[in-house]
């Protein structure tokens, strides 16, 4: 199973991973490059995959259509309220 998230800041970002637990605790503990210098985020919505390449497809849809807060209406992703 793999997971595209989606976190916000000042801005919506998004990633995927294949083990989302592990890659909340390394983007808190600032081993990522991309989050290092931001100090507060929410992890605000996530999708569930069954395998890599389409992680990577959907991340890169998502990406390159500029409007990632957009996405998060669609049927499919998860809201989260609490993390």
């Amino acid at each position: 199973m793999y997971y595209v998230y989606i976190l916000k800041w000042d801005r919506y970002y998004c990633w995927s991973t294949n083990n989302l637990k592990r890659r909340l605790l390394e983007h808190r503990r600032w081993k990522t490059i991309t989050t290092k210098t931001f100090e507060i985020y929410d992890l605000v919505w996530y999708y569930v995959v069954n395998t890599y390449e389409e992680a990577r497809e959907l991340e890169k849809k998502i990406k390159r259509s500029g409007h990632i807060e957009r996405w998060t209406l669609k049927d499919g992703f998860l809201k989260v309220s609490n993390i």
